[in-house]
């Protein structure tokens, strides 16, 4: 299992980080979601067999961006 942390700098708002968490923790590989308080950050646990960092990289910000439309 891996790790990977990325900031969520322009999501201002907890009930955004929350439905962020949701939507991200349904992903087939990931393992584990954690937001980091006051860092705003995620820490996410993924198994590098199914899902690679690039790919968590680009539905975060897909997800990021669809939050605030």
């Amino acid at each position: 299992m891996s790790m990977i942390e990325l900031a969520l700098n322009d999501v201002a708002c907890s009930g955004c980080i929350g439905k962020i968490k949701r939507q991200i923790q349904r992903t087939n590989g990931i393992e584990k979601v954690k937001i980091l308080s006051g860092s705003g950050k995620i820490r996410i646990n993924f198994n590098e067999d199914i899902i690679q960092s690039e790919e968590i990289n680009r539905k975060l910000y897909k997800l990021t961006l669809r939050t605030f439309d």
